[in-house]
């Protein structure tokens, strides 16, 4: 079923992946669907959490090294066979609130924390100053990528990741 909620929004959009289109498209009844999933937005929820990077703490032994890891999975996950996936799915976000605050917590707030997590880890170490804004720093780091790779439809490069932290990560570092 998950894989048909999918197919539509590459093909189709939020407009096109309505609960009748995926009873059609994965040969199910409504029933099946309302047993699992109480809406639609429910439904493609999950079938992108299906298609996530798994984000497993990690510690290369620096803020920068732990940064271009996860921003370059990020990146490798943009630019493989999800990647029009989510750009599908965020392009409609603004047409459904439930979707959008279900999409934050689900999608976003995971690698928005390992982030924080990271940079976190950098000001107990020393390596980012005290005072650094946290959620700030999270969205300088995540923007260029989702611009270029959502917005722009530009092919992300191998060292986007690292040229993104290093723009950054100088201005978070203790004075």
């Amino acid at each position: 079923m998950l894989p048909a909620v999918r197919d539509l929004l590459v093909e189709h959009g939020m407009a096109g992946c309505t609960i009748a289109a995926v009873v059609q498209r994965a040969g199910v009844g409504k029933g099946t669907i309302y047993l699992r999933w109480p809406d639609r937005e429910s439904l493609i929820v999950d079938a992108l959490m299906e298609c996530l990077i798994d984000l497993e703490p990690l510690d290369t032994g620096s803020v920068r090294g732990d940064l271009v890891e996860v921003l370059g999975a990020f990146v490798h996950g943009l630019r493989g066979d999800n990647g029009p996936l989510f750009a599908a799915a965020i392009g409609d976000l603004s047409r459904s609130l439930r979707l959008h605050a279900l999409y934050l917590e689900h999608i976003v707030g995971p690698f928005d924390a390992v982030i924080r997590d990271i940079l976190s880890v950098g000001i107990t170490r020393g390596e980012i100053c005290r005072d650094a804004d946290i959620h700030l720093s999270t969205q300088l780091l995540l923007g260029p990528l989702v611009i270029q790779g959502f917005i722009w439809q530009q092919h992300l490069t191998d060292d986007i990741a690292a040229d993104v932290v290093d723009a950054v990560l100088p201005g978070l570092r203790p004075a």
